[in-house]
């Protein structure tokens, strides 16, 4: 049986092909009794209008932009490289990707990045950027003018933005401490917390479950008020040399990113603290390897770049899109399973 067509609907409607293809494809002056008619015929005849085919003859293009942090840190060099590839293999769908760079953790720099789209320019945006209000105002903005916006490995689920695509940050935070605890076997001690920003949402609530998991089932070791490393490599290997040499440390967790100055800094000591860290870059997998570390919990970047460009495909062609779309799993990688 074949599947229906427009002409099936055209016929059904009795309305010209012309005027059921207005309505399709939502071009306007058509009058509201002829759209009745369309939408019954529709319904009547089982027609299910092929997007893709529609996009194709009406030369549609797609115009996303991603606004990243301007930094060389391994997660981030990771996406970057994964919108390369996209490019690519995305132009003959008509999708031109951008890549907007911000001054890591810089309010200011982000709210840049924002003003400098429209509606006229762009279909969808996905932003990493921090939780402040300015950046909600240009969210509505870009939401008021049609541009379809995306939350990227860091939520702002206050803002008028259409979908998340990332990770549970909290879950990640409460994964970390689980395994810092069972790493530890009993033992007291005291444990340090690092971040990239305190500011940044994604950090926060990783601490946020990290806490939660440390008080209610290991309450022998302690928490040191978290540390802000700003994802600088230089700052997070002062961070730990400075907290080493006044207290021994039994585990560190490495909530954001500057693994590098991280392990120079662990270098410094003879008792290695149990280290747990984020993001499986080249970096954390050789440290792993040779055993300067215990665990990184990791989010495919490959999988957070096509589910951000598919879900912002899938809104500008109004299909619906489910808050699943976006969640990213996490993955678990240890020594003997990297």
């Amino acid at each position: 049986m074949q599947r229906p067509t427009i002409h099936d609907v055209a016929d059904a409607a009795r309305l010209s092909l012309a005027t059921v293809d207005r309505v399709l494809n939502n071009r306007g002056g058509v009058a509201e009794k002829s759209v009745r008619k369309v939408t019954k015929a529709v319904a009547e005849t089982g027609y299910v209008r092929d997007i893709a085919a529609a996009n194709l003859s009406r030369k549609r293009r797609y115009r996303f932009a991603f606004i990243l942090p301007g930094i060389a840190t391994g997660f981030v060099a990771l996406l970057r490289a994964e919108l390369a590839k996209e490019q690519i293999r995305l132009r003959p769908d008509k999708i031109e990707l951008e890549i907007i760079e911000t001054a890591p953790f810089d309010t200011p720099s982000q709210l840049a990045a924002l003003r400098s789209l429209s509606g006229d320019t762009t279909n969808g945006v996905a932003v990493f950027a921090a939780e402040a209000p300015e950046i909600h105002d240009e969210i509505a903005r870009l939401a008021h003018q049609g541009v379809h916006v995306l939350t990227l490995v860091s939520d702002l689920p206050r803002s008028q933005r259409n979908a998340y695509v990332g990770p549970d940050n909290v879950a990640a935070g409460r994964t970390a401490a689980a395994f810092m605890g069972r790493f530890s076997a009993g033992r007291s001690g005291t444990i340090l917390m690092v971040t990239g920003s305190l500011a940044s949402r994604d950090h926060m609530e990783r601490v946020m479950g990290f806490r939660m998991i440390m008080a209610e089932r290991f309450p022998n070791l302690t928490l040191l008020p978290a540390a802000q490393g700003f994802d600088s490599a230089e700052t997070v290997r002062k961070l730990i040399s400075d907290t080493l040499k006044t207290t021994p440390l039994a585990g560190i967790y490495a909530v954001g990113a500057g693994n590098r100055g991280l392990l120079e800094g662990l270098r410094d000591t003879s008792s290695r603290p149990v280290t747990i860290v984020h993001e499986l870059t080249d970096i954390s997998r050789a440290a792993l390897l040779s055993g300067e570390i215990d665990l990184v919990i990791d989010q495919n970047p490959t999988a957070e770049v096509r589910a951000a460009i598919s879900i912002m495909r899938d809104l500008s062609d109004n299909r619906d899109v489910t808050t699943a779309r976006g969640a990213i799993p996490l993955n678990i990688f240890i020594r003997e399973n990297i």
